[in-house]
């Protein structure tokens, strides 16, 4: 007679199945690789985020200069993402990011010798976020299209969420380590600028050793406008990406400057310091971990695009929850799950648009979706000037309201959502 199942044991091979498949993409030695140097790259962006507001905040105590600021990231961005489209499809992939990376160093670095010369302005803010700006234009297109060029189409799924759970793990740390070491008299803002120096050079080396990255062999190219718009017109004629791309775009426009206005809560709602705001971030990183990583243990035949748009219902929801909050302990508990369904929501539609996509054009494709946070500082203008006028609590409330209800919109209304969630209906 045979003996009995173990049950213990068959959920702990369930368990260990399950564990393999979140972290599948890992196996593969090149990506690992990059996604650890992309670990220092996103740790040096995420003390950005809180140094840069707190400094800017701190230096002229408006909502308002945080959106002039943001504008110094919007400008180039919208200028040239196309450009950096084209260049992700016909340069070096690897040397375009150790470029960029090579230029946030020194950026990060004349920084940090500002401030500690005291002489540091918001003007010098601002044209330093333009450098950032332009670099990112060609940065990020570059990296999104590596990616499924490193681990395939099978495992493209998980290595973009990994990447993105890259990024959020890095703001557990990012944003509590930047307002924590400001607090500290020998460290300051300073050097937090410097620290982040570092962490865009150690990108560089990392980088370095990765193989491939070069353009596709054998394809003639035309001029880059011309390839400018060979890739809109490839984006107009599929049957799906238009959809995507959308769904993508009006989150990250209307609802992702939410996080600039965060020196407004620590300072106007909750009146904590810089410790207070780092924790913020925190918070907000570990809800977007468990988003992204709940993404990674996702399969191909799961219904993507239904679970796209409740986590982006679920993200203007929490919102409004976030914005309600009287006091920092209920905030943070609806920063969890703002960071849950935002990344959640964005790592889905980054998979599903590259999944879409003919290798070929990556590079454009994505740039596309750049444009995206690129607009995203001129609104975050408009913003700014109504959490001024009628208070940073009910304009972050507004703004989760009319998420929902627009993305309900395209859910009824745009033919090609019905055509995803068809597409990924279960066969009878």
């Amino acid at each position: 007679m045979p003996p009995a199942a173990d049950p213990a044991g068959l959920d702990h091979g369930v368990a260990r199945q399950g564990w393999r498949r979140t972290f599948a993409s890992l196996t593969n030695p090149h990506f690992r690789l990059l996604w650890v140097s992309m670990l220092f790259s996103f740790t040096g962006l995420q003390m950005s985020f809180t140094a840069q507001g707190f400094l800017t905040y701190d230096l002229t105590g408006t909502a308002t200069s945080l959106g002039v600021v943001s504008l110094g990231w919007g400008i180039p961005l919208l200028a040239l993402s196309l450009v950096g489209g084209v260049a992700a499809d016909r340069l070096h992939k690897r040397w375009l990011m150790m470029v960029s990376h090579g230029a946030m160093a020194v950026s990060s670095l004349i920084t940090a010798v500002l401030i500690q010369t005291d002489v540091i302005a918001v003007w010098h803010i601002f044209v330093l976020a333009l450098v950032t700006g332009t670099v990112f234009a060609f940065n990020v297109p570059a990296r999104q299209a590596w990616i499924p060029e490193l681990v395939g189409r099978d495992q493209l799924m998980n290595a973009v969420a990994l990447n993105s759970s890259a990024f959020t793990l890095t703001g557990i740390v990012g944003p509590a380590a930047a307002g924590g070491l400001i607090a500290v008299p020998f460290v300051g803002m300073a050097g937090v600028y410097y620290l982040m120096a570092a962490c865009f050079a150690i990108v560089v080396l990392g980088l370095l050793p990765i193989p491939g990255g070069e353009p596709v062999r054998g394809r003639e190219h035309a001029s880059p406008f011309r390839e400018i718009v060979d890739g809109l017109n490839y984006i107009r004629r599929h049957p799906v990406l238009p959809t995507l791309l959308l769904m993508g775009f009006v989150p990250i426009v209307l609802a992702m400057p939410y996080r600039q206005f965060f020196p407004v809560f620590q300072e106007e709602v909750y009146g904590v310091g810089s410790i207070g705001l780092g924790v913020m971030g925190a918070f907000l990183a570990v809800g977007a971990l468990v988003g992204s990583l709940g993404v990674a243990s996702l399969t191909n035949t799961s219904r993507r695009s239904l679970i796209q748009l409740v986590g982006g219902l679920g993200f203007g929801v929490a919102l409004v929850l976030f914005a309600a909050a009287p006091v920092l302990s209920l905030g943070l508990v609806a920063l969890l799950f703002v960071g849950l369904t935002s990344n959640g929501y964005w790592a889905l539609n980054n998979t599903m648009v590259l999944g879409s996509t003919d290798p070929k054009y990556y590079g454009r494709v994505m740039s596309v979706y750049m444009l995206s946070w690129s607009i995203m500082p001129f609104v975050t203008m408009p913003e700014s000037a109504l959490a001024d006028q009628f208070g940073v609590q009910k304009m972050v409330a507004g703004v989760g309201v009319l998420l929902v209800l627009l993305l309900l919109a395209i859910a009824m209304l745009v033919p090609g959502h019905r055509r995803l969630r068809d597409e990924e209906s279960p066969r009878v």
